[in-house]
């Protein structure tokens, strides 16, 4: 899931106070509140609650309409630099709110850390600022801003740029008014740049050697006789594009695939998958999508544009390639096998070895008494390719995700009698009023799209305290202006609820990775009627019957499992073995100070790293890696800040 926008403004959508204003004298009942599906620290260890510096409780006053906030962040900045300049943690410290928040993503750490509070704060800059100096701070684009997400909540937004004798490196603040002045609320720093060690210019192009370019690209291709400096294991888009930052600094990688044709990935799904959110977020490093490209764009689509973007940036891909085994030695070096599309065996050396074989692990059916002896059809959604072939049947989706929808929702479209089985309550939003506070940074104004680095550096800007806070807003926001849409699914027996911890799809973006639903069409044929609810579970087959629990007995030719996936665990024992698997440390769900485990940093093995995420996530947190990776392979990274 993309992080949650705090700076949006609210023109051209709905005014929530306004409608909760004009629904009031109806008296409209309150939508049904379920049990939890997910329990509220399920994956979830973060142990700080962050109140919002509201204006009249706490310690928030209102920022005056007439500031000038240029004038008010070089105040704050100036403080912030001299701080920073002397090395003094506790001037640092007191910059920020009582319960403010400084997160780092490895310009000063050189790992993804976030600390809460004061007490933390002081410590890590304690720590830090004897090693690390920073300098030149300054005021980058865009200006200073004042934002007023809600009426009683105001803070200007400040970009900026520093560096430290190793990085380049940018930061977002927020920063309130309080009683006793401005105070920090948000310190998000990132690494930019590895002095030194810009990315790579562009090359002539005009063939100078023997060879023609596209003999050359296969020659290359080959790495015969020499080894990778980092192999990449998983040709999606996280792959991709770590491949692509770590070619622009000059680091030679070569990309695994299993699949036949790069793409396949998204090829082989559903034939009436698309994306389920504006493509406004998901451009690629160094190759946005052209004008005029599909709002949600269909699956195979995509898969083509993987295939360009491997031509267009002359990456280095073996496809219908796979991992025999994998071993370590004590060094940290890497020795892979890797069969090669029926073309033999090789072994590599790599100094780096990145798994970017997608957050799910592995697809998982539950264990149901009498399948075997069922005689219609059982299969898992990763294996289901269309409705064609089902007119005329009865069809029931196990599963109430995305995959769940979609594939009811294909079944509908073409008539098929198709029954949606729910277990559990699943977060429901409109499209309408979701993508404008979600992605509305991204949103192209007038035919002109936003700056990305900028539109990142925003949507990624915020710890996860404060954007837990807000996303409880949201949420209860978006309750009210999908009100209609969520009381006509429960009139039709479909559960829905806020979601985990009450953050919309937040939290659980962060845990389950699964378990809501953005509307793209499905809700308004159970609406109709055309797809029905039941609720519970399958309690066992016999041969000619689904029998739900409670001893429902239902007909069905076909039963489809859109029961998701495992961890990406069994992904990676699967591939490298258990050795290296036993030795991970937990993949994905948030720790106690507000990061996900192993994600874009350490995963408890040397020079192995997990790429993992949505485009969106894919293209941002490739270039921190790519990054640290070149510091380590020149000998210039400091050792991780683990304290």
């Amino acid at each position: 899931m993309s992080p949650i926008a705090v700076n949006e403004p609210n023109h051209h959508v709905v005014d929530v106070a306004a409608l909760k204003a004009s629904v009031r004298a109806s008296e409209r009942p309150p939508l049904p509140q379920w049990p939890d599906a997910v329990s509220p620290d399920y994956m979830y260890k973060f142990k700080y609650q962050h109140p919002l510096p509201v204006h009249g409780k706490g310690v928030g006053v209102e920022i005056p309409q007439d500031v000038d906030a240029r004038s008010a962040a070089l105040g704050i900045v100036a403080r912030l630099s001299d701080a920073w300049s002397r090395g003094d943690a506790e001037a640092f410290t007191d910059l920020f709110l009582e319960h403010g928040v400084w997160r780092d993503r490895a310009a000063l750490t050189w790992d993804y850390r976030t600390f809460n509070w004061h007490p933390a704060i002081l410590k890590a800059s304690k720590d830090l600022f004897p090693r690390t100096q920073v300098t030149e701070l300054k005021l980058i684009d865009p200006s200073p801003s004042v934002e007023r997400p809600y009426a009683d909540l105001s803070f200007l937004q400040v970009h900026l740029g520093f560096t430290t004798s190793l990085v380049g490196a940018t930061a977002l603040v927020t920063v309130v008014l309080t009683s006793q002045g401005y105070k920090i609320w948000t310190l998000n720093t990132v690494i930019d740049s590895l002095h030194g060690h810009p990315e790579i210019p562009e090359r002539d192009g005009h063939m100078t050697g023997p060879h023609s370019w596209e003999a050359q690209r296969a020659i290359d291709t080959d790495f015969e006789g020499m080894d990778p400096e980092v192999l990449i294991i998983g040709g999606g888009q996280n792959g991709l594009m770590t491949a692509a930052r770590l070619k622009a600094l000059g680091i030679s990688s070569l990309i695994i695939e299993r699949n036949a044709r790069i793409g396949d990935n998204w090829r082989g799904r559903y034939e009436a998958l698309s994306l389920h959110l504006p493509h406004w977020a998901d451009h690629f490093a160094y190759m946005p999508y052209p004008n005029h490209w599909p709002t949600y764009c269909p699956a195979a689509k995509l898969g083509d544009w993987f295939e360009w973007y491997v031509s267009a940036l002359e990456l280095h891909v073996w496809t219908s390639s796979s991992v025999t085994s994998a071993s370590q030695d004590d060094s940290g070096l890497w020795t892979i096998n890797i069969n090669r599309d029926g073309k033999g065996s090789r072994t590599f050396r790599p100094k780096q070895l990145i798994m970017a074989t997608s957050l799910a692990g592995v697809p998982y059916s539950p264990t149901i008494p009498g399948r075997d002896a069922f005689k219609g059809t059982v299969r898992h959604s990763t294996k289901h390719d269309s409705s064609r072939e089902w007119v005329g049947k009865r069809v029931l989706v196990v599963g109430t995700s995305s995959s769940g929808f979609d594939t009811a929702f294909d079944f509908a479209r073409r008539g098929i009698d198709v029954t949606i089985l729910q277990r559990s309550p699943t977060y429901i939003m409109s499209l309408t009023n979701s993508v404008p506070r979600l992605l509305g940074m991204y949103e192209p104004k007038d035919g002109k799209r936003p700056d990305l680095e900028v539109a990142d550096r925003i949507a990624y800007g915020l710890p996860l305290g404060p954007m837990e806070e807000m996303g409880r807003r949201l949420a209860v926001d978006l309750e009210e202006l999908d009100y209609e849409l969520l009381q006509k699914m429960e009139e039709r027996g479909f559960k829905t609820w806020r979601g985990q911890r009450r953050t919309m799809t937040q939290t659980l973006g962060f845990t389950k990775n699964g378990g809501f639903y953005f509307d793209a069409g499905a809700c308004e044929q159970i609406i109709n009627g055309n797809i029905k609810v039941e609720q519970g579970y399958i309690d066992h087959f016999t041969k000619d019957k689904v029998v739900l629990n409670g001893g429902r007995e239902q007909e069905y030719d076909l039963v489809v499992l859109a029961t998701g996936f495992s961890n990406t665990i069994d992904s990676v024992r699967a591939t490298l073995g258990d050795e290296v698997a036993d030795r991970f440390k937990p993949i994905w769900g948030m720790d106690e100070e507000g990061e996900l485990n192993s994600a874009w940093r350490d995963t408890g093995v040397p020079n192995l790293w997990l790429m993992v995420g949505t485009l969106q996530a894919a293209r941002y947190h490739s270039k921190s890696i790519a990054l640290r990776i070149k510091a380590r392979l020149e000998g210039l990274e400091p050792q991780p800040y683990l304290a």
